[in-house]
């Protein structure tokens, strides 16, 4: 007999193996899925603080990813915030001395140079390339060249003060809210060397506080200075009830005044005949002064001594009032 032929497999066979096989690949994936699971929800059941920190560690870290990739932009925009707000002080010039009590840190300064001083209080600037006249912020100097108040006393002194000051000098302007007075003059502060000019003239007793609104950045200050100088009966608080909050008064008056006087001298207090009129006055720079009757001073002069006759105001070292 003939070798017997091996019986081949029917297609409907091959297709059935086949499905067998891929049924076992799936069962055997789904058998792992279901152990990695178990084991993770056995780990997430024995340490759960430490599972939700990383879950919150992985949520700050997708966070911060997400944050890192818009920064660029966003930070641009802020960068162009920041130049947009920055503080005047940021962006403007300084006092030179910075380590001055009232040195404008934080003010808009403008340079000028002083031409020529018309009195205490105002002088000629070149800014800008053009001259003006600046009339200095909440203070008030005697007049020198006023059409009906004439020479007022210690008036010489402050325009003298401060054309020795400022004349030829690199001064800085600051302005307060006002820009300009009636008159076209710039209201500034004047600041040079970083020190406050309008200041010193108060302090020297040269000057009243006045106060005009809304200018009024620097009042507090300048009043406890000027308290300061009429304690000390300097400059025009030497002459009693002159310098008054309306303005300086060249003939006296019984009305009571804030300014603090010195005591009075004892010459004062004596009964004095009309024969001995005659004044003898020592001004803040120590000399010795003396006022006759009908001199431009005479009313307004508080006397230190009073003397019969100009000889024997001469013998105490008095010298006579050139007006």
């Amino acid at each position: 007999m003939g070798a017997q032929k091996e019986k081949k497999p029917s297609k409907e066979g091959l297709i059935k193996e086949k499905r067998n096989r891929m049924g076992k690949i799936y069962g055997t994936l789904l058998l792992i899925s279901f152990v990695i699971s178990l084991f993770f929800w056995l780990e997430q059941k024995n340490n759960p603080d430490q599972s939700e920190d990383e879950v919150e560690s992985a949520t700050i870290t997708k966070e911060k990813n997400i944050n890192e990739t818009v920064a660029p932009s966003k930070q641009v925009d802020e960068d162009t915030d920041k130049e947009n707000t920055l503080p005047i002080s940021a962006t403007t010039k300084l006092s030179k001395k910075k380590d001055e009590p009232n040195s404008p840190l934080s003010t808009v300064l403008t340079t000028a140079v002083v031409t020529r001083v018309v009195d205490g209080d105002t002088i000629k600037v070149k800014v800008n390339g053009k001259e003006e006249t600046v009339r200095f912020i909440l203070v008030d100097t005697p007049e020198t060249k006023h059409p009906k108040l004439g020479v007022q006393p210690f008036g010489p002194e402050a325009s003298s003060f401060t054309t020795d000051a400022l004349t030829g000098e690199e001064i800085e302007l600051e302005k307060d809210v006002s820009d300009r007075d009636r008159y076209g003059r710039l209201l500034r502060y004047v600041w040079i060397d970083g020190k406050l000019f309008n200041e010193t003239l108060i302090e020297k007793g040269l000057a009243r506080v006045a106060v005009f609104q809304p200018d009024v950045k620097y009042i507090d200050q300048f009043r406890e200075l000027q308290q300061k100088a009429q304690k000390q009966g300097i400059g025009i608080w030497s002459i009693e009830n002159y310098a008054q909050e309306d303005g300086y008064h060249t003939e006296d008056k019984k009305s009571a005044t804030t300014t603090t006087s010195q005591p009075k001298p004892k010459q004062e207090e004596k009964t004095i005949s009309d024969s001995c009129n005659i004044k003898g006055n020592i001004s803040s720079s120590g000399e010795k002064i003396f006022h006759v009757p009908g001199g431009q001073f005479y009313n307004v002069t508080k006397p230190e001594e009073m003397f019969c006759s100009k000889a024997a105001a001469q013998t105490a070292g008095y010298r006579a009032s050139k007006r």
